[in-house]
């Protein structure tokens, strides 16, 4: 029987090679390395699973899929989870599943082994979508069945292989894609002490950066005078935000199953887009669509965050973005400075600021009258009582 392995190159999912042929005896075991824009030597991680006994390694480049059909709808409706965590790490998961389900079928694999451990949020992400896309086929999961966590008994697996897993130099996990670099675990568990000096130091510089962003139907299309789609725009714009201390989270998060995670978020990127959309947005729509599309933002961040991809909600509010921001232009400019970004100017169309009805100058176009009538229908909805049923008076005395 064929397996297909989410292979990482780290420890735990190289030791998983070995574990699956010697202990579960699949009889073929192809590694699948999906490219969702961590940056790694994909070269040596396939020399690196070969040596360890796979019998194919696939590599998948699922970057523009992620921008396109992910990204793009959660930054559009400005999805987040429980405020401001802006979803890196989950945004990447459905296209990484995606990516497994698709070697299983063209290779005929009846299983799909991947490396998620059973406290976080991850093997949610990818047992559902699994289950969605192939519904009969066996998942696989080493930290249900191993104590791959153990780091000694995993190198003691691979210890005749020849193979060497580089050893870190710090105690947590980095998890890196296109979008955002997550930090968790180890020392940064310990919440009464400061994170090491590496996240000191990169949350403290003092550069600057100058942004303009060209956006159409609530997307952004140009970088500084340059089209390109957000797979190159995204890459572009980490690069250009790179002297600065821009788009750092220090986040307590609640896990689907509700246990608290500490997790810290490097989104500059992501961070800026999102800034930049809502600065638009407050020119492009009035209050009832504002308060209506940050609603949507957090239903469709809850469901992404909780695994759930391509659900009809989700189409749903897919659905209405686009309609809200369907004949909407605009230019924005940006400063970064350190970790701070600045707006310096905007034009928008629609626009729904009119500086000669919003301004303070121009009295001569606002009618006093307006301003008596809402002050009597306000008092009316908020302090009309029935009959008997008076307002406290409060007790001066007792201040």
């Amino acid at each position: 029987m064929k397996v297909i392995l989410a292979y990482s190159g780290g420890l735990d999912t190289s030791a998983s090679v070995i574990w699956l042929k010697r202990v579960k005896k699949f009889d073929q075991v192809v590694a699948v390395l999906v490219d969702v824009g961590q940056r790694d030597d994909f070269d040596a991680l396939r020399e690196r699973a070969l040596m360890l006994g796979a019998d194919d390694v696939v590599v998948v480049d699922q970057k523009s899929a992620m921008c396109e059909q992910g990204i793009a709808p959660m930054l559009k409706v400005g999805a987040t989870y429980e405020g401001s965590y802006l979803l890196g790490t989950a945004i990447a998961r459905p296209f990484i599943a995606d990516a497994m389900v698709e070697a299983a079928l063209e290779t005929g694999a009846g299983a799909i082994c991947h490396g998620a451990t059973g406290k976080g949020n991850d093997y949610l992400r990818f047992e559902q979508r699994i289950k969605v896309l192939a519904p009969g086929i066996q998942i696989i999961s080493p930290w249900r069945e191993w104590a791959c966590g153990d780091r000694e008994q995993a190198l003691a697996l691979i210890a005749d292989t020849g193979v060497s897993i580089p050893a870190k130099s710090f105690d947590y996990s980095i998890d890196a894609n296109l979008w955002h670099t997550s930090y968790e675990g180890g020392s940064l568990e310990d919440l009464s002490q400061a994170p090491p000096p590496f996240f000191r130091e990169e949350m403290h510089k003092e550069g600057v950066a100058e942004v303009q962003l060209v956006w159409e139907k609530g997307l952004p299309v140009a970088l500084n005078g340059r089209d390109m789609p957000l797979a190159e725009m995204i890459p572009a714009l980490n690069e250009l935000l790179a002297p600065t201390a821009y788009g750092w989270l220090d986040l307590l998060e609640t896990r689907t199953n509700g246990l608290k995670s500490r997790g810290i978020y490097h989104t500059p990127a992501g961070t800026l887009l999102y800034e930049a959309r809502t600065a638009l947005s407050q020119c492009w729509l009035a209050k009832p669509s504002l308060d209506f599309l940050e609603g949507m933002g957090q239903t469709y961040g809850k469901f992404l965050y909780e695994g759930i991809w391509q659900h009809p909600v989700q189409h749903a509010i897919e659905a209405a973005t686009d309609a809200l921001f369907a004949e909407t232009q605009g230019t924005i400019d940006l400063v970064v400075k350190g970790a701070k970004a600045q707006v310096l100017a905007r034009t928008a169309n629609p626009n729904c600021f009119a500086s000669e009805l919003g301004g303070f100058g121009h009295m001569d176009s606002w009618n006093a009258a307006y301003s008596e009538a809402l002050v009597f229908f306000q008092h009316l909805k908020y302090h009309s009582l029935p009959a008997g049923v008076g307002i406290r008076e409060p007790d001066l005395a007792a201040i």
